[in-house]
């Protein structure tokens, strides 16, 4: 038996079977060599998933090309012409018959030479062609290893999934029917890894060093996220201690959803507070609904568009969005346009990189860049806000015109199809411009919704995803707070609400509701915590907006 301890990012307790998870290039290919008569054999393999893979990029360079622009796929038709360069074949062939070894090492050593080759030049846009080598390197070793689909998307019930990182690409795959709890090495409280697993109930500890040495797959796990604990192989007595700690938590947990799904939340003072729940499927739907939710305050799009290998159509999301919103038809819904850019980029699109991804394209920008798939949102959206009555939330707002660009599109687009009653709008504020902008933005929308996540990130100058800088990412801090207050000042009667991960946290929502703010928006799982802890708050000093 062997006990971790980390930091708790996500409550609860589990008890699942470990599945190590890496990344196809930092995988350990198994290394051996061979002789004369397997020669061929391994070419075989390698001519096959050339071929494999160049078709994939034909398939995804013909769609990028019909639904973004031809730019766009040419990147995918040079990742080709790279892959299929004589030059290149003919190394990998060198190397097979020099070194004799298999063919996912020929692969390694081949590309990992290009990628290098690239990263010294001094011209920058060609040494960013390493990235591109990197991505194919991992698409051939994929087709060698015969993996078509990601490794997270048919995990076996009872999983404690236990990685390095998780990127939003990794966790769309993710849910509560497979993975019971999650280990992360670099997981703070504002990761995507963490956020996900508290949206999904599912507990979660990071900050273990060496996890992915330590632990191994297939091991017996107990998970406390709560006080962030792990016990690998547990003894008898550690599991009896274990199993009765979870009986008595989910009890009290029974307990307190049935009591807080009574609608209408206030104070001991009166003051009125909406709980609404942050969702990405209908089975977060269904939860939050169950949990006593007032409504969706924010609904995520991006599993869709990062769970698809290819540009899904304005009808494939529509047919999403309704599916998914259905447990919630009646209720107060926010949809969020798609926040991609950074850490979260479909394949499909294949953003270039940059030199600092956070500070660059990002959310409205992104879609400002791609007016196609902008247009295939606002159309589905206007499209199912007949049935459903839905807000548009545009993400990553910094300037006055960012909202002005979507707004006109979505005007633009309802003329055409004859829907006379646009959604509501709204403006996620999550950068101190925005928030300092507010008299200027809310000529535009109907609604604010402040990110607190990357707010902070943004005023605290300390990435969610970064451990080297954890202790300055503080949500809770007075630059944060000052700003929440402002924005929900200049608001006037504009209404606001707060959905990050700080709206969550039952020992800041009396600071919250001083600064004005009245509407919470929390992971689903949370919805009947936070409803108890303001039920038991009095409010004197603060103030109604």
């Amino acid at each position: 038996m062997l006990k971790l301890i980390g930091k708790g990012v996500s409550p609860g307790m589990a008890q699942g079977k470990a599945f190590v998870y890496k990344d196809a290039l930092l995988r350990d290919s198994e290394l051996y060599l061979i002789d004369d008569s397997q020669l061929d054999d391994e070419k075989k393999r390698i001519k096959k998933a050339i071929d494999d893979v160049s078709k994939c990029l034909t398939i995804d360079a013909e769609q990028i090309e019909g639904k973004i622009g031809k730019q766009s796929a040419d990147i995918f038709r040079a990742q080709k012409a790279i892959l299929q360069d004589s030059h290149v074949i003919n190394e990998m062939n060198r190397t097979l018959e020099t070194k004799m070894i298999n063919a996912e090492q020929v692969v390694r050593t081949v590309f990992r030479l290009l990628a290098r080759r690239f990263r010294d030049l001094d011209n920058e846009v060609l040494r960013e062609r390493g990235d591109d080598i990197d991505d194919l390197s991992r698409r051939l070793l994929l087709s060698l290893a015969g993996i078509h689909a990601h490794s997270l998307e048919h995990l076996p019930a009872n999983t404690v999934l236990v990685a390095r990182r998780l990127l939003p690409s990794d966790t769309v795959f993710l849910s509560r029917s497979s993975t019971v709890g999650v280990l992360a090495e670099f997981a703070g409280p504002a990761a995507h890894a963490a956020l996900l697993a508290r949206e999904l109930g599912i507990p979660c500890v990071g900050g273990i060093p060496d996890l992915l040495e330590t632990v191994h797959t297939g091991e017996v796990v107990l998970v406390d996220g709560t006080m962030g604990a792990v016990v690998i192989n547990p003894s008898r007595q550690a599991l009896q201690k274990h199993n009765k700690a979870f009986e008595e938590v989910r009890k009290r947990r029974e307990t307190m959803v049935c009591v807080n799904t009574v609608e209408g939340t206030s104070t001991v003072d009166g003051i009125e507070v909406s709980v609404m729940a942050n969702v990405r499927s209908r089975e977060d739907v269904e939860l939050a609904m169950q949990c006593g939710a007032d409504g969706i305050g924010l609904f995520r799009t991006e599993p869709f568009f990062l769970s698809t290998k290819h540009f899904p159509s304005d009808k494939a999301f529509a047919m999403f969005l309704r599916n998914s919103l259905e447990p919630a038809r009646g209720r107060h819904i926010d949809v969020r346009l798609l926040d991609i850019g950074a850490d979260k980029n479909p394949i499909y699109l294949h953003l270039p990189p940059e030199p600092d991804p956070f500070l660059g394209r990002r959310g409205v920008r992104v879609l400002r860049e791609y007016p196609d798939l902008l247009a295939a949102q606002l159309r589905a959206i206007l499209e199912v806000s007949q049935e459903f009555g839905i807000g548009v939330l545009i993400p990553m707002v910094t300037i006055e015109s960012d909202v002005v660009h979507v707004v006109s599109w979505l005007k633009q687009f309802a003329s055409e199809m004859g829907i006379r009653e646009l959604p509501r709008i709204g403006a996620m504020i999550e950068t101190p411009a925005a928030a300092l902008s507010i008299a200027s933005l809310k000529a535009h929308v109907d609604f604010f919704s402040i990110g607190s996540n990357d707010l902070t990130q943004y005023t605290m100058a300390a990435g969610r995803e970064n451990p080297l800088v954890a202790k300055y990412f503080i949500d809770d801090h007075p630059a944060i707070l000052r700003l929440i207050e402002l924005v929900v000042r200049e608001s006037g009667t504009t209404p606001v609400s707060i959905c990050g991960e700080l709206a969550g946290r039952v020992d800041v929502i009396l600071k919250l509701l001083k600064t004005g703010i009245r509407s919470l928006s929390v992971a689903a799982s949370l919805v009947p915590d936070v409803k108890f802890a303001i039920r038991g708050i009095e409010n004197k000093k603060g103030r109604k907006s």
